[in-house]
C-alpha cells in the first residue's frame, strides 16, 4: 500500500481541522493513506458483528441492579468527609 508521511507545522490546518490546543504551534506527523470506502465499511461491519456477545462469559446478573447505583455511592464514599 502506498501512503505519503510527512512532518509539519500544526498551524497549516488552521480552520481545516479542530487541532487539540495541545498540538497547536508544533510540529506534527501527517500521514496519508488511500482508504476503500466499501471495504472499510463491510469491514467495520463484520468486527462488530464478530464481537457481540464476546464479553457476555464475564457478566454477573446480579450486579447489574448494583451498577446503576454505583456511581452514586461512589461520590458519597469519596467525599462525605468533606460535608459540613
Amino acid at each position: 500500500m502506498n501512503f505519503v508521511r510527512k512532518l509539519v507545522n500544526s498551524n497549516i490546518f488552521s480552520g481545516i481541522i479542530d487541532i487539540p490546543q495541545s498540538m497547536k504551534n508544533r510540529k506534527v506527523e501527517v500521514i496519508i493513506k488511500p482508504v476503500d470506502d466499501e471495504a472499510d465499511k463491510n469491514n467495520n461491519t463484520a468486527s462488530i458483528i464478530k464481537l457481540r456477545g464476546a464479553l457476555s462469559k464475564y457478566k454477573k446478573l446480579d450486579l447489574i441492579d448494583e451498577e446503576k447505583r454505583a456511581w452514586s455511592i461512589a461520590v458519597v464514599e469519596k467525599h462525605e468527609d468533606n460535608r459540613r
